[in-house]
């Protein structure tokens, strides 16, 4: 993860003469916070891989997503990648009550992993021609399972 606080992982990493290919920067000057970030790297240094990937994470939700992911691959084909991936957390989880707290008391909110704001994801990144559709099988079980979880 790049941002100011891992700057002297990410430097000493660039300043390898070569870096394995399992290397992927992930710019996130949230800092794993969630917070929407302002501006998306275009840093060509951190494109080091001769895959040309780069991840890019912050604040990204249903609500951003279409846009992150234009400005994303923006930011990605400026500096000199070829694809690129987003990492969401906190913007595909959701509160909920749970039916039975710790203790058994009931009644407690949750934070829970929120599949159907994933799928609102895909959906958009499918529209904007990023990546094919699943099939309507494999969101069906993955439904029926994150449902048996509640």
């Amino acid at each position: 993860q790049k941002n100011e606080e891992t700057l002297p992982l990410w430097n000493g990493l660039l300043a390898q003469e070569a870096l394995p290919e399992n290397i992927v920067f992930l710019h996130d000057e949230s800092k794993g916070t969630g917070k929407e970030a302002s501006a998306w790297s275009t840093d060509p240094q951190f494109v080091t891989s001769s895959r040309k990937i780069v991840g890019y994470a912050g604040g990204i939700k249903p609500a951003n997503v279409a846009k992150v992911a234009r400005d994303t691959m923006k930011a990605c084909e400026k500096s000199g990648g070829k694809e690129f991936w987003i990492d969401m957390e906190s913007g595909v989880r959701s509160k909920v009550i749970s039916a039975s707290g710790k203790g058994g008391g009931g009644g407690e909110e949750e934070d829970v992993f929120d599949l159907s704001k994933c799928y609102q994801c895909i959906d958009t990144i499918c529209e904007l021609g990023l990546i094919k559709q699943p099939s309507e099988t494999f969101r069906t079980v993955m439904m029926e399972k994150s449902n048996d979880r509640r």
